[in-house]
C-alpha cells in the first residue's frame, strides 16, 4: 500500500457475515410462521418512518445488531403483509423459500449479465427457464428459443414487472410499424417535398386496447408517445371482432395507421378476457400487432433497442451465440433474476405449481357461492375461472364504497376497489400460497359484518329512498337470520364493525388514505378513475329504482323453529351437517 494512505477496514467481515446472515435466516423463518399474528396492514399514517429513524445518514457505522433489532419499528411496522393469510388484495404474491435462496445465491454472486460474454449463465439460464415455462403451459412451439426448435423465431425474456413489458411491447410494435412505413414515405432528407420526419410517422400511428386493461396501457403510450384508443368492452368485459374492426375502419378513414392491439386475459380489475379466435384475425387482416403478453419474433423486439453499429464490429460472435440481453429494454445490465425462478420450478415441480393455482381457483369458487347466496350482494365481471371474484352490494356506488372502506379501515382484513363498466366493485384476490377454507369463511363474515352496519347505517339516512328499498328488505331477513340462529360471535364482531364505521364517519375527510368512489381506478388501484362515472350510475338508479330489484318468491331465510334448531347453518346450502363445501371443488 503507498504510504500515507489510510487502512481501509470494511464494515463487515466475512465471519461476522455468516453470523448475521443466521440471524436473518432465522428471523424470516419466525416471522413468515407468525405472520397470521399480524394485521395484513398497517394503520400507520403518511409521514410515519420520518418519526422513526434519522433524518440525517450517520456520519460513522454502526453495529449490524442495531439494524437487526430496529427491524420491527422501521419495517414492520408499516408493512402491509401480502403473505398474510386474510389478504386478499390486488394479485397474488407468493415468497416461497426456493425463491429466497435463490435471490441470495443470486446476490451472492453479484453477476452482472451485460453482453453474453459477461455473464454467459445469466443469458443462457433465462432462454431455459423461459422454454420450461412455455412447455409446460402449453404454448405453442414458434414462441421457443432455437436451442429448442430450432425453426422458431421467438425466445422468452424476464421482465422486472408486467407494466414494463406492456410498455416494451409498444415500443417494438412502434419501431417495426415505423420501419414498414419507411418503405411507402422516404425521409425529408430524401424527399423534401413528400417526405416525412419521424414525428410525422409517429402522429400517423394509432394503438387500441380493451377499457378493461390495467392502465399501465395508456401509460406505456405516453411513454411512446403514441395515441391510443380505448375500446368498449360488452357486458362480460370482452371487446368484441366487431368493435374493433369499427374502430380500426374509422380510423384510417381520418389518415391514422392502426399498429397495435393490447388484448388481454385475466383483466387486473375483473379477471375479463378478450376472445384471442375472435380478434386475432382482425388484426391478420389489418397486419396488426397483437400483444398478449408474448413476442413471436425476437427480431423484431432487438431491432428496436439494437446497440450502435461500433458494437457489431468490436464484438465478434461465434454461431449460436445468443443476443445480448441488454437489446431487449433499456437497462444495460441485469442480475442474475432467472436462477429465482428456476429454483422454484425445480424445487415446486411444474405439478405443485398446478396444485398451487387450483387450490386457489377452487377457493374462488366458494367464495363466489357465499356472493351468490346473500341477496344482499352480486357478482361482476365475466366468468369466474380465475382465483379472483368481483362482487359488490346491490344499490349504490357508495355503498360498496364505504364496505370497502370499512374493511380495510379494520386492518383485519385487506381488500381493494375496482370498477366495472359504471359500477363500483370490491376485488377478492386468493393471494396465501397457503389458503384454505377457513380464509375464505373468515373472510366472509368480516365482509358480512361490516356489510350488515354499512346497511344499518344507511337505513337511517335513506329511509325512503325507493332504489334501496329491496335492499334494505333483504338486510331485514339477514338479522331476522341471525335471532333465529345466532352465532357465538355475531354480537361482539358486529359492534367491532360499528365502531370501525364509527371511526371511519369521522376520519373520511382527514384522512389522505382514505378515497371516494370518484377516484376508483379500473384496475383496481386508487386515483385516475373517471370522476362522473360512479356519480352517473348512483343518480340514475334514483329515477329508476326498478334497477335494484330480487326475487321476491325466493325464501331467503328457509328456517325452522328456533326451538328446535340452535346450530348456525351454512351460508350456501343452509345446512347444519353434511355441508355442500366439500363438494365445491
Amino acid at each position: 500500500m503507498p504510504r500515507g494512505l489510510p487502512e481501509i477496514v470494511p464494515p463487515m467481515s466475512s465471519e461476522q457475515f455468516r453470523k448475521y446472515g443466521h440471524q436473518i435466516i432465522d428471523w424470516a423463518v419466525e416471522f413468515m410462521k407468525t405472520v397470521n399474528n399480524r394485521n395484513p396492514t398497517s394503520p400507520v399514517k403518511p409521514g410515519w418512518l420520518w418519526k422513526v429513524v434519522p433524518t440525517e445518514a450517520p456520519e460513522n457505522g454502526e453495529p449490524f445488531e442495531n439494524i437487526i433489532n430496529d427491524l420491527e419499528k422501521v419495517v414492520c411496522d408499516g408493512m402491509a403483509h401480502w403473505q398474510h393469510r386474510l389478504f386478499f388484495a390486488y394479485f397474488p404474491a407468493g415468497n416461497s423459500w426456493p425463491s429466497i435462496l435463490g435471490d441470495i445465491f443470486s446476490n451472492g454472486m453479484a453477476a452482472n449479465g451485460q453482453t453474453w460474454y459477461s455473464c454467459p449463465v445469466s443469458t443462457e439460464l433465462e432462454c431455459i427457464v423461459m422454454d420450461w415455462c412455455c412447455k409446460f403451459l402449453g404454448l405453442p412451439q414458434f414462441f421457443l428459443s432455437t436451442y429448442s426448435e430450432p425453426r422458431s423465431h421467438g425466445q422468452g425474456i424476464l421482465q422486472c414487472s408486467a407494466s414494463e413489458a406492456i410498455f416494451y411491447s409498444m415500443v417494438w410494435a412502434r419501431e417495426d410499424a415505423v420501419r414498414q412505413l419507411r418503405a411507402r414515405f422516404p425521409t425529408k432528407k430524401e424527399d423534401p417535398v413528400n417526405g416525412k420526419s419521424r414525428a410525422e410517422l409517429l402522429n400517423m400511428l394509432v394503438a387500441y386496447c380493451n377499457n378493461e386493461c390495467h392502465c399501465c396501457v395508456e401509460r406505456a403510450a405516453m411513454m411512446g408517445c403514441v395515441r391510443i384508443r380505448k375500446l368498449k368492452a360488452d357486458k362480460k368485459g370482452v371487446v368484441r371482432s366487431t368493435t374493433l374492426m369499427n374502430a380500426i375502419e374509422e380510423d384510417m378513414e381520418k389518415g391514422l395507421i392502426p399498429f397495435f392491439h393490447c388484448a388481454i386475459i385475466g383483466s387486473t380489475g375483473v379477471t375479463s378476457y378478450d376472445d384471442l379466435m375472435e380478434v386475432g384475425p382482425v388484426c391478420e387482416k389489418y397486419s396488426i400487432w397483437l400483444h398478449v403478453d408474448a413476442v413471436r419474433y425476437r427480431t423484431k423486439a432487438l431491432a428496436a433497442f439494437a446497440g450502435p453499429k461500433w458494437e457489431k464490429t468490436t464484438y465478434k460472435y461465434p454461431n449460436n451465440v445468443p443476443p445480448d440481453l441488454k437489446h431487449y429494454g433499456v437497462a444495460s445490465s441485469r442480475r442474475l433474476r432467472a436462477f429465482k425462478l428456476y429454483c422454484v420450478i425445480r424445487n415446486y415441480g411444474v405439478e405443485g405449481i398446478r396444485r398451487y393455482i387450483r387450490n386457489h381457483i377452487s377457493l374462488a369458487r366458494l367464495f363466489e357461492a357465499y356472493v351468490e347466496r346473500d341477496p344482499r350482494f352480486e357478482l361482476c365481471g365475466g366468468s369466474f375461472r380465475f382465483g379472483l371474484v368481483t362482487f359488490r352490494l346491490k344499490g349504490y356506488n357508495s355503498l360498496t364504497q364505504k364496505l370497502n372502506d370499512a374493511i380495510n379501515a379494520s386492518h383485519k382484513i385487506h381488500m381493494v376497489p375496482s370498477h366495472f363498466h359504471d359500477k363500483v366493485v370490491i376485488r377478492f384476490a386468493l393471494c396465501a400460497e397457503y389458503a384454505n377454507e377457513r380464509d375464505v369463511d373468515d373472510a366472509w363474515n368480516a365482509i358480512d359484518h361490516h356489510a350488515t352496519e354499512i346497511l344499518h347505517m344507511a337505513q337511517e339516512e335513506l329511509k325512503n329512498d325507493r332504489a334501496m328499498r329491496d335492499t334494505f328488505m333483504q338486510q331485514r331477513k339477514h338479522d331476522i337470520h341471525f335471532d333465529y340462529f345466532p352465532h357465538p360471535d355475531h354480537t361482539e364482531k358486529l359492534a367491532e364493525a360499528k365502531q370501525v364505521a364509527k371511526d371511519l364517519e369521522k376520519s373520511i375527510h382527514e384522512d389522505a388514505l382514505i378515497k371516494d368512489a370518484d377516484n376508483t381506478a379500473v384496475d383496481g388501484s386508487w386515483g385516475h378513475g373517471d370522476p362522473d362515472a360512479f356519480s352517473n350510475y348512483d343518480k340514475k338508479l334514483r329515477d329508476n329504482p326498478e334497477m335494484v330489484r330480487f326475487n321476491w318468491e325466493e325464501d331467503y331465510l328457509r328456517t325452522e323453529d328456533p326451538k328446535f334448531s340452535k346450530w348456525h347453518p351454512c351460508f350456501i346450502c343452509n345446512a347444519t351437517e353434511n355441508c355442500c363445501k366439500q363438494s365445491i371443488q
